[in-house]
């Protein structure tokens, strides 16, 4: 009977072990195949996020480029309006001059029988066609014509 006993554990043992580890260690052909479906399915989506993680740095690269160059026109157009507003005001200002000429020029005409020259324009009013309007007050507010000592 001890015999018995002691084949029935050297066969059931290692036979109980089998059935286990069968049990637990395999999983169905259908569970596998999604399994396998889910994987490729996940390495799909790596490589396209992977691509498109490429494009997005390529794309930022050259919008990186983009600011620089118009950083640089910025710049240049900003040189520009500074010198073409210096350039106004030189212009009004030897406009100006020249028309506190014309005033000096109409006082101080005479003519010999002590009449005056013609009547200057009077203050307050408007500029005529022919005449710039004197905005160079405006200008020099903006800090672009104003003169250095």
């Amino acid at each position: 009977m001890m015999s018995s006993l002691s084949l029935i554990r050297k066969v059931a043992c290692p036979l109980f072990l089998c059935v286990a580890l069968a049990v637990a260690g395999c999983v169905t052909q259908e569970t596998y195949k999604a399994q396998v479906i889910r994987t490729n399915n996940f390495q799909r989506q790596l490589a396209e996020e992977e691509k498109r993680s490429a494009d997005l740095t390529a794309e930022i690269a050259r919008l990186k480029n983009q600011v620089v160059e118009l950083e640089a026109q910025n710049r240049a157009l900003t040189a520009q309006l500074k010198e073409a507003k210096a350039q106004v005001v030189r212009s009004l200002e030897e406009v100006g001059r020249l028309q506190d000429e014309i005033k000096q020029a109409r006082a101080a005409a005479v003519a010999p029988t002590g009449v005056a020259a013609p009547i200057s324009k009077a203050r307050g009013v408007a500029p005529s066609s022919t005449e710039p309007p004197d905005r160079l007050n405006e200008l020099k507010d903006d800090g672009v014509g104003k003169k250095q000592p």
